[in-house]
């Protein structure tokens, strides 16, 4: 008890505890029939919740600033590849659009601009800035675990004859979190591709709502797991 108090604590873990149970009523509900009574509450919730981590996520603009800021165009990164610290300021650039659309979007939902204000061009725009974050992080981690995946082969190849194995732990676990973080992304991105709800894209908008709420679930577990690791 006292170890789930302290996590709470923290604003990551409060996060992670939202999203779960955001996705897990979103699961739930669509296991029931759609004339169930408990499906539509259970939908209610999911939709209380999402503007719950909506209004919470609208706070972390001034870190996303603060990161921003510190990081700058990379000069202070030269150790990184090319390639790496590209992503980064990609990644940046597009948290830096994302956060402030989302918060419009919404406050256009809430009526706040006049009741004729759309949010769909926000709604879009911030769906857009996440699914470029969702690539560049899937091209980040797979790069991160070919890496890993050398350096945990040099090394066995290099104890091969002994049998001290402590220090494969350390890429043997970044592979692990790795490929964990790669499953939330690709989960994450069958959802994003679907609330963009574009006619004709993909799997835009088609997506049932057990589909919608398995993939968040199964997103949550694996931050949940890499956060245990």
């Amino acid at each position: 008890m006292d170890l789930l108090a302290s996590q709470l604590e923290l604003n990551s873990s409060r996060n992670l505890f939202l999203c779960f149970s955001q996705y897990s009523a979103c699961l739930t509900a669509g296991c029931l029939p759609t004339n169930s009574k408990w499906r539509e509450n259970l939908l209610n919730l999911y939709a209380r919740i999402s503007l719950c981590r909506t209004i919470n996520r609208s706070l972390d603009y001034f870190a996303c600033l603060s990161r921003i800021r510190k990081y700058g165009l990379g000069q202070n990164d030269l150790a990184s590849p090319h390639l790496t610290r590209l992503l980064t300021l990609t990644n940046s650039l597009c948290d830096l659009i994302y956060y402030p659309a989302e918060c419009i979007a919404w406050l256009c939902e809430a009526n706040v601009f006049g009741a004729n204000r759309s949010s769909r061009p926000f709604r879009l725009l911030s769906l857009t800035c996440w699914l470029s974050n969702i690539i560049v992080s899937i091209i980040g981690n797979t790069l991160k675990l070919i890496k890993y995946k050398k350096l945990l082969r040099a090394k066995r190849n290099k104890h091969e004859h002994t049998t001290d194995k402590s220090s494969l732990m350390t890429p043997l676990s970044e592979m692990y979190k790795c490929m964990l973080t790669l499953v939330n992304n690709f989960c994450f991105l069958l959802n994003c591709i679907h609330w963009l709800a574009i006619p004709g894209f993909l799997w835009s908008g088609k997506l049932p709502v057990f589909m919608v709420g398995l993939c968040g679930t199964l997103a949550t577990l694996c931050n949940i797991i890499k956060m245990l690791i």
